[in-house]
């Protein structure tokens, strides 16, 4: 997510190979989305996609005789709903959840302003009970943790701008990380051959080769993987092989990075630099003398 805002904050273009980009993923569009509507609840479309979402029991008729409503006034959905309730529009069972989600909308506006923009945002994910639809809809482990991280980093993307910007401000959050993905009508062929930065997992890498290659996030629990520092045996012996991987498909540079601290749900942590780094500089005496440490801590 941070490589993807920022090269489209300064107009870099760049190809998602093997993957899905962050800012379609819809985790990801639902909670701002959320966002959007607290923002300006005239958002329709925004508020369209989650006035049911988590599913609260209005359905796709209720939505239509909603928008017939607000079309016959010449206003907005929100503008209907928040001044006369759904009472004689939609269903009475309908109606109920309808005035629920303008009562949680409306809750939510008040707090915007007292909040900053991480805890708000992990407040709407509270609040709303997506993180609890999630679990409830996805019971396999590792796609569940795919689907939180698309929420984190929601949060993590709100901490920092909220900590980079001058003056900080939920619009100018939405606007700064810019909903939409890249055309996926382009062909990335032809993208990466105009000099397109290539976005990838080291998976996906296998078999390519670039002239420059950068590997970020050598840390431990990044890689190797947090799963496979629990496991250790052979499941860091695949996590070397696929450093060796990514290692080689530099032709003519590699640069190798990992950050000082990272956010997690919002709040900096500091990290371990990844043991393969230590391996390479032969010093790998020094990464178990270091992960032991940290162990006893």
């Amino acid at each position: 997510r941070s490589f993807e805002a920022e090269l489209r904050r300064v107009n870099l273009p760049y190809v998602l190979i093997g993957g899905m980009s962050f800012f379609d993923r819809k985790e990801g569009r639902d909670l701002l989305s959320y966002l959007k509507v607290i923002e300006n609840p005239h958002d329709e479309p925004a508020l369209l996609r989650v006035i049911n979402t988590p599913a609260r029991g209005i359905g796709n008729s209720s939505v239509k005789q909603l928008v017939a409503a607000a079309t016959a006034k010449g206003g907005h959905v929100w503008d209907v709903v928040a001044r006369q309730g759904a009472r004689g529009i939609v269903a009475p069972g309908a109606a109920k959840s309808v005035d629920d989600f303008v009562q949680l909308i409306g809750q939510l506006r008040a707090q915007a302003n007292k909040l900053t923009l991480g805890d708000l945002t992990s407040h709407v994910i509270e609040k709303v009970g997506y993180r609890r639809e999630l679990e409830r809809t996805f019971p396999d482990a590792n796609d569940l943790a795919a689907r939180t991280a698309s929420l984190e980093e929601i949060i993590n993307a709100a901490a920092s701008y909220q900590q980079h910007s001058r003056e900080p401000s939920l619009r100018g959050f939405l606007d700064d990380i810019a909903l939409g993905g890249q055309d996926s009508n382009e062909d990335k062929e032809s993208q990466l051959q105009g000099n397109a930065i290539a976005l990838m997992t080291m998976h996906s890498a296998k078999g390519l080769e670039f002239p420059y290659v950068y590997m970020p996030g050598m840390e431990e629990g990044i890689l190797p993987h947090k799963r496979s520092v629990e496991a250790e045996g052979d499941a860091i012996d695949e996590e070397r092989r696929l450093c060796y991987v990514g290692v080689t498909r530099a032709q003519e540079e590699l640069t190798l990075s990992f950050a000082l601290t990272r956010r997690k749900w919002g709040k900096p942590r500091e990290t371990v630099p990844s043991r393969f780094l230590y391996e390479m500089t032969g010093q790998a005496d020094n990464a178990r003398t270091m992960q032991g440490s940290r162990s006893a801590k």
